[in-house]
């Protein structure tokens, strides 16, 4: 694949500031893996702007290690084009995948980004706390402030089937609707942005909405915040996921 624009792309593709977008997406992945939400599995991806391309890891390799020079592009049209021969190159691997592939969920993020124009960057993982509560069924609510950009509630997909074909990723744009999340049933969850920042930290932020309802579900019965909160509080979360995302990188730095 190329940074050549493909068809329907509106702009010239600057390709340093492709590169920047990637290194970019290379941390929010390791974010994600730092937070405990991904492993191997999950993967994190930013539209180019302009463009029906999209910036992502390779299939299977290891959230924690990506850095910018791992990170592909996929062109819509042609990943759709492609998808399930990609799906069969990876499926019933017994070593080490080192393929230059995408991932096989790939689909996730393709029929998202050609549904949701306002999306500009998409996280799957199969965080554990909200993947419990997509088993067990039960949608995650707007309980406290960092919940509120999934109010009124989480949508569910309701099958754990891989989305690796054109109408995997029908359905689930259906269920997502313009949502900012979608659990998927005994699967993992999806989580929306219009940036990488906002994408990232909304799948924190999911995870810590399931554990806070947990135990609000323990103790008593949750109750939603009132509707004029949750709108402030979801047009102000927006920004603060800019705060939000250099803390968390912050704490990788930390790490080293």
């Amino acid at each position: 694949m190329n940074f050549a624009p493909g068809k329907g792309d509106q702009v010239k593709i600057n390709k340093r500031d492709v590169e920047e977008l990637k290194k970019k997406v290379a941390l929010g992945n390791r974010v994600l893996f730092h937070q405990g939400l991904a492993d191997y599995h999950g993967h994190l991806s930013a539209r180019i702007p302009g463009t029906r391309k999209f910036l992502i890891k390779p299939v299977l390799a290891p959230l924690g290690t990506i850095t910018g020079r791992d990170i592909i592009i996929v062109d819509i049209d042609e990943y759709k084009r492609v998808c399930e021969e990609n799906f069969a190159k990876v499926r019933g691997k017994r070593q080490v995948t080192r393929l230059k592939f995408p991932p096989r969920e790939t689909m996730i993020h393709a029929a998202i980004y050609e549904a949701r124009p306002d999306v500009n960057s998409v996280a799957h993982t199969h965080q554990p706390l909200a993947t419990a509560f997509s088993a067990a069924g039960v949608p995650l609510l707007p309980i406290y402030n960092q919940a509120a950009p999934f109010a009124p509630e989480t949508p569910i997909f309701p099958s754990p089937r891989l989305i690796y074909t054109l109408q995997d990723g029908a359905e689930l744009v259906q269920s997502l609707g313009n949502r900012t999340a979608v659990l998927m049933q005994g699967h993992g969850i999806t989580t929306v942005g219009e940036g990488v920042e906002q994408a990232t930290s909304n799948a924190i932020y999911l995870e810590r909405t399931a554990y806070m309802q947990w135990v609000a579900s323990s103790v008593g019965k949750p109750v939603t915040m009132p509707q004029k909160d949750i709108d402030m509080m979801k047009e102000n979360m927006r920004y603060r996921a800019y705060d939000a995302f250099n803390y968390f990188v912050s704490l990788l730095e930390r790490k080293k």
